[in-house]
């Protein structure tokens, strides 16, 4: 398999696992931006108080953006797979 077929299914391969820990595991990205501001130097914002994941209004759109990345880098490493096995692999 060609080296850019390879970077594109790795690069995909990152997209997918970003997407899936977007949708499923918004506690651990959450956790990983606020030490990603810490490590920045940026100033935390005020506490807020606590609510139920159903009425954080990220919530929802982060599983939306992430499933939406999962299916793009699902489809992305699908056809750059694919068209070089059909196209040049058989051969």
């Amino acid at each position: 398999m060609p080296a850019h077929v390879l970077l594109v299914d790795i690069a995909a391969l990152v997209a997918a696992v970003a997407g899936f820990h977007m949708a499923f595991r918004q506690r651990t990205v959450r956790r990983w931006w606020g030490a990603l501001q810490d490590a920045r130097g940026a100033p935390r914002p005020a506490p807020r108080p606590a609510r139920p994941e159903d009425e954080d209004p990220a919530h929802y759109a982060l599983i939306i953006f992430g499933m939406m990345l999962l299916a793009f880098a699902l489809v992305i490493a699908g056809f750059a797979t694919f068209y070089w096995l059909f196209t040049r692999g058989g051969a």
